[in-house]
């Protein structure tokens, strides 16, 4: 991903607090490059990453944390925190964009149950990977 893209994340990360803001300052800005991959999972190829990425942009910040998690992995107890970061996350940036009563709101916190399911489970293995 690029610097740009990072930037933005990192300042939206630290602007609303998102669960997990403390492990980015583990990583310089270059290897949060190499780790974060968008939306979705490794092995989807490059070009179906790029159009999830565009279509749930609003979700990239929590997705960054998603990936530094995965990328050091650990227990299956980490693997499930990582993926309720994941959903938590989302429905604060979600929460963040879309009033009460504005019905989009709705849809992507359903979207964001949706998708951290998705995670938990089809994610175990790309949790596991190194």
């Amino acid at each position: 991903m690029d610097t740009v893209t990072i930037i933005r994340c990192l300042h939206i990360i630290e602007q609303l607090n998102l669960q997990g803001r403390e492990i980015v300052k583990d990583f310089t800005i270059s290897e949060i490059e190499s780790i974060y991959n968008g939306i979705g999972p490794d092995r989807f190829p490059d070009w179906l990453r790029d159009i999830v990425t565009m279509a749930n942009g609003l979700f990239e910040p929590a997705a960054l944390i998603h990936d530094l998690r995965y990328h050091i992995g650990g227990t299956k107890a980490d693997f499930t925190a990582a993926n309720d970061e994941f959903r938590e996350n989302c429905y604060t940036l979600v929460n963040a964009a879309y009033a009460w009563y504005d019905p989009r709101r709705y849809k992507w916190l359903f979207r964001a149950w949706r998708y951290a399911g998705y995670c938990q489970e089809f994610g175990w293995e790309g949790y596991r990977k190194k």
